[in-house]
């Protein structure tokens, strides 16, 4: 029986993993014999190849928060085996639970890694900046869909679906500070519950809520007087 495959997010384009982190552990799971594959980017590749992550899924995910990752599982329909959170958790904690410690690591190994996780692509400034809706919380109450002004979202039979998440503005979390449930998650952002973390790390008053959807009409409004402008002038 082949033995089970690690894989983990190196969060190349954003660094919310820090490979120093994921040297550390690579290097001394392999070196218990463990297969461990290095990823430069869960995200994408949840967009990008979800044959890819049907793959992943039958081992082990080593990525950001749990809610985050498993809310993108649900959305492709998959159940992971296993997912730790080495966003928050440290390398010691990590290693803990594979009976393991920091003190098995060898520099060269650690040093071959850090080479190894360079390597990987990285995707700055057009990464995958994409939302993830948590089904457990959503209400499907359908603010996110009428708040966003890139057409991310759609409403079929009464479900909010992120039908266009290419469509998303690159660091643009707004349709999550709206959503009522706090169901809205961008991995890439850096506070909870914003990034799918469970803490209280910023929240969102109704008067903070007004003003960001009259900051929304006051941009709509001005996309109809430029497309109004660019009439007249084809005429």
């Amino acid at each position: 029986m082949p033995s089970e495959t690690i894989s983990i997010c190196c969060c190349k384009s954003r660094s919310f993993i820090e490979k120093e982190k994921v040297a550390r552990i690579t290097s001394i799971l392999r070196k218990a014999g463990k297969k461990v594959n290095l990823i430069d980017d869960l995200c994408a590749l949840f967009t990008n190849d979800p044959d890819k992550v049907k793959e992943i899924t039958q081992g082990t995910i080593m990525a950001c928060h749990t809610r985050a990752v498993s809310s993108q599982l649900k959305a492709l329909d998959l159940e992971p085996n296993q997912i730790i959170n080495i966003r928050s958790q440290t390398a010691e904690e990590t290693l803990n639970g594979y009976q393991l410690n920091l003190g098995d690591s060898s520099l060269a190994d650690y040093n071959e890694i850090i080479k190894e996780i360079e390597d990987l692509p990285q995707a700055i400034g057009t990464d995958a900046w994409y939302p993830v809706i948590d089904k457990s919380r959503c209400t499907n109450c359908g603010k996110c869909n009428d708040f966003c002004l890139f057409g991310v979202y759609t409403v079929e039979n009464n479900e909010v679906l992120v039908t266009n998440p290419q469509n998303c503005k690159n660091n643009c979390p707004a349709c999550a500070r709206m959503c009522p449930s706090l169901a809205i998650i961008f991995p890439k952002y850096e506070k909870s519950p914003i990034n799918g973390g469970t803490e209280i790390e910023e929240s969102f008053s109704e008067e903070d809520k007004q003003a960001m959807y009259q900051k929304r009409l006051q941009y709509r409004l001005q996309q109809n007087r430029n497309r109004f402008s660019l009439l007249k002038k084809d005429q």
